[in-house]
């Protein structure tokens, strides 16, 4: 995601296991690099650019070993021209991840769906709110940031007065 777009919501198929491999093929060489040359200025937020400056782009990971295996370092390295190392990212602070507040938005539009009874109905439900994320939400996720950076710092009593 970014503050303007979404890259196509990749669903791992059932019996898969997420290893490094199939993280760098799949996703980020897939997925991932696909979304983040996107050049269209205009359309939906699963068909425009994901931002109009490619050095602008920090890739946050958290730390599954899919994320942090060498291999997959490497790939940020040569493929992202800015990224977060695994040790610039704290260990576990959902405050901090704009993720956590799209799937919560997810799992909302997928409430609002006709139940799925089948595997293929419940992709069906999740790449239909996927889509359906407007491009003001994004902007509003990535926008609270410094806000959320400042209360988590508050919170551990490490804040410092600008």
């Amino acid at each position: 995601m970014s503050h303007q777009a979404l890259s196509e919501l990749h669903i791992i198929p059932q019996r898969e296991t997420v290893n490094g491999d199939y993280y760098r093929t799949k996703i980020l060489a897939g997925t991932c690099k696909d979304a983040i040359h996107r050049r269209a200025k205009n359309g939906s937020v699963l068909e425009r650019s994901m931002t109009s400056e490619m050095s602008g782009i920090i890739f946050m990971q958290d730390g599954a070993p899919a994320h942090t295996a060498k291999l997959t370092q490497e790939w940020y390295e040569h493929n992202l021209p800015a990224f977060g190392h695994k040790a610039e990212w704290p260990g576990n602070s959902p405050h901090l991840n704009p993720i956590d507040n799209l799937w919560a938005i997810m799992k909302d539009k997928v409430d609002e769906l006709e139940q799925a009874i089948t595997v293929n109905g419940l992709i069906k439900n999740l790449k239909k709110a996927w889509s359906n994320i407007s491009g003001d939400v994004l902007q509003k996720i990535v926008s609270s940031m410094p806000m959320r950076v400042t209360q988590v710092l508050e919170r551990q009593g490490d804040y410092i007065e600008k």
